[in-house]
């Protein structure tokens, strides 16, 4: 067991992907397509906002780029793995601009102090929007790199305190160019994520190792593994993984 610990904080501490130091602001969904609304009507969406850091963030300032827009918090202040509502209405007019627009929250995220939501354009003849990315009819992917998880979550199950336990999510590159894997975070510092490879090619399969550290632990947990990539509809991906942990004596 000694061995076993010695080795997973080893591998935490050399880990590039390790728990962000600091607020760090995400978002799973980071638009939103709203081309179905009419003109004199209006259609609401909720995104979900998360502190997938080690320090509380803070969302100062809600601006939209449109007054067709209207966007309003649940909260402002997220402790390390919570969670904020983000309403955002739209109400085009026969005025309203046609092209993107979105949504800008200033926050105390040092990388990335003006975080935006993008509303794409109402007009659904104007062309390819960011929630309708244009398809390469020759190899039917989509135009640039996209990230694909067949599993979103993994529960461990039942396990005793002091236990390290590892599974390893795939995920595959379904765009048709080579997908980034720029930064991995995770929200608890007994959780460690590391990447086989950083750059992959279209089609072809990456390995992303989750371990959890039990020791000192009990009961129903969950834990969020943030990923950073430069897929063009999805940057930031989130996938989670749960546990039941007892009392080794149990």
């Amino acid at each position: 067991m000694f061995k076993k610990t010695v080795l997973f904080y080893f591998f935490f501490a050399v880990s590039v992907f390790a728990q962000a130091v600091g607020p760090v602001a995400t978002v799973q969904q980071v638009d939103y397509n709203f081309t179905s609304v009419e003109p004199g009507s209006s259609m609401s969406h909720t995104f979900m906002i998360y502190n997938g850091g080690s320090k509380t963030l803070y969302l100062y300032k809600v601006s939209t780029s449109c007054k067709c827009i209207t966007a309003n918090l649940n909260k402002n202040k997220l402790v390390p793995t919570d969670s904020a509502r983000l309403e955002v209405t739209y109400s085009p007019t026969s005025k309203s601009n046609t092209m993107d627009n979105y949504v800008s929250i200033k926050t105390n995220d040092p990388s990335n102090p003006n975080l935006r939501i993008y509303v794409t354009r109402a007009n659904p003849n104007s062309g390819p929007t960011l929630a309708s990315m244009p398809k390469d009819s020759s190899i039917g992917a989509e135009i640039g790199p996209r990230i694909y998880f067949p599993e979103s979550d993994h529960n461990f199950g039942l396990i005793k305190s002091g236990a390290i336990v590892d599974y390893v999510f795939k995920f595959y590159n379904r765009g048709n160019s080579n997908l980034i894997i720029k930064n991995i975070t995770t929200s608890c510092g007994c959780t460690a994520a590391l990447v086989k490879e950083k750059d992959i090619p279209p089609g072809k399969e990456g390995e992303l190792k989750i371990e959890f550290d039990s020791s000192g632990r009990e009961g129903q947990l969950s834990r969020r593994i943030t990923i950073f990539s430069n897929d063009v509809k999805e940057p930031v991906k989130a996938i989670m993984i749960y546990a039941n942990v007892v009392r080794a004596d149990k």
